[in-house]
């Protein structure tokens, strides 16, 4: 986070890598909770969460890869900030979500060995939580300090409002509410103040996100 606007506020990157770390581990949880007796009926709640939360994490990427990324690199060149490793693991993370999402798609069809294919979900969220894991500890120490270094702080507010007017609003209202549940009380004063209409995205959204939380993990 910036101190007394001398550099870019990184709180809303902050939370959503935040979010992605303990909701992928929080997936996996869930899922390898289910149960033969009962399993089958979370399965459809686990499934639209999950598939908020790779929505999420795709157009994560692609805010990276079409209007951040691209500045960095007009700054400090390919090299310094890692771009061949980070794409290509965006690559990887990608192919992994549509794993999980065919497995968990399977784990739902009725008929079919419910123990091993909880076991297959299982396995495909917890390598994508590692991949994840490594990709995120990537960007927090390749390309962050860079911004905070490199970018003015207009030019980056600039960014973030092109990349707020590239989120569907749709998706706007899982993103808010869902990144506000994993701030800390400072987190989220902070994350207000850098844009304050983003407390009306919460106020109207919040309790639909709630409602898909709780069904995901109850």
């Amino acid at each position: 986070m910036s101190i007394g606007g001398t550099k870019p506020d990184l709180i809303f990157v902050e939370l959503i890598h935040k979010s992605l770390r303990v909701d992928g581990t929080r997936l996996l949880d869930s899922v390898a909770a289910l149960n033969l007796e009962h399993g089958p009926r979370r399965v459809p709640a686990i499934r639209a969460f999950f598939d908020q939360y790779s929505n999420q994490l795709q157009l994560h990427h692609s805010h990276e890869d079409r209007i951040f990324f691209p500045i960095v690199e007009a700054r400090v060149g390919r090299e310094r900030m890692r771009l061949d490793e980070l794409t290509s693991q965006h690559d990887v993370l990608e192919a992994e979500l549509r794993t999980i999402s065919h497995e968990l798609a399977l784990l739902d069809e009725r008929g079919g060995d419910f123990a091993a294919g909880r076991v297959r979900a299982c396995d495909a969220l917890s390598m994508m939580s590692e991949t994840l894991a490594a990709h995120l500890d990537l960007e927090e120490a390749a390309v962050l300090p860079l911004v905070e270094s490199e970018i003015p702080v207009a030019d980056y507010k600039g960014l973030e409002s092109q990349a707020r007017h590239a989120t569907p609003r749709a998706q706007a209202h899982f993103l808010i509410p869902w990144i506000v549940a994993h701030a800390t009380p400072t987190q989220r004063k902070a994350l207000f103040r850098s844009a304050p209409p983003l407390r009306l995205v919460n106020l109207a959204a919040r309790h639909r996100y709630r409602r898909l939380d709780l069904a995901c993990t109850r």
